[in-house]
């Protein structure tokens, strides 16, 4: 339960900077040139794993960073769990990451959760959206023929994208408790041209299940950054 604190701690000190900054659609109010995704991964893999491959081509530019707060959705079949899609929201920390004291204090907080996120994620995201600052709802759709993940951000009066996998590694830190790191590459939409997901916390099923078609929600919880 500690990390509610923390989590709680990040959310009092943040909340001015949040309100001041945070706008609608997907460009955050504050300068973010500072902020390198490479330097990220390498902190929060806590150094055991080379991830540079999440990071989008160069000629990218970084338009949002946020934290994601759901579930990963699964489905029995033939005894395995299998990922039927994701529910969470998605709120802004692009300029809480531009204060170093803040964003160290958030991602300890997000290394923790996994202990706690039933009750953490719920908390969290009710801090978030009283703190006005929720970017977006993210799911998945299948209308293009197969199931895809879609970060929808009408909810801010922005716009959408939907991605295709382009990088998928296991979490550097318990794998077996938290779901993968990813980049994605926007295939529909206008929000982003590339997607990643790193630092998560939970979302892994247990390793096998007895009863067929039955349906389980894991919390989890994870950063994601935007590119244009």
């Amino acid at each position: 339960m500690h990390c509610i604190f923390k989590l709680a701690a990040f959310a009092l000190a943040g909340l001015s900077a949040v309100s001041a900054f945070s706008g609608h659609g997907t460009q955050p109010h504050c300068n973010i040139s500072s902020i390198v995704l490479a330097n990220s991964l390498v902190t929060d893999s806590n150094g055991l794993q080379n991830l540079t491959v999440l990071v989008p081509p160069s000629n990218a530019s970084l338009i949002q960073v946020t934290i994601g707060f759901g579930t990963q959705n699964y489905s029995c079949q033939s005894g395995k769990y299998v990922n039927v899609g994701a529910l969470a929201q998605v709120f802004d920390i692009s300029c809480i990451e531009n204060l170093s004291v803040i964003s160290s204090l958030l991602s300890s907080g997000i290394n923790e959760l996994e202990l706690a996120l039933p009750s953490v994620g719920p908390f969290a995201a009710k801090l978030a959206t009283m703190g006005g600052f929720k970017l977006a709802d993210h799911y998945f759709d299948t209308s293009s023929g197969s199931l895809a993940p879609v970060f929808n951000f009408a909810v801010s009066k922005g716009g959408f994208a939907i991605g295709k996998k382009l990088q998928d590694l296991p979490a550097p830190v318990n794998p077996q408790t938290n779901v993968d790191w990813l980049q994605l590459q926007a295939v529909a939409g206008d929000a982003a041209k590339f997607l990643v997901r790193e630092q998560t916390a939970g979302g892994q099923p247990p390793a096998t299940c007895a009863t067929e078609g039955k349906n389980l929600e894991v919390p989890y919880a994870a950063k994601y950054w935007f590119f244009g």
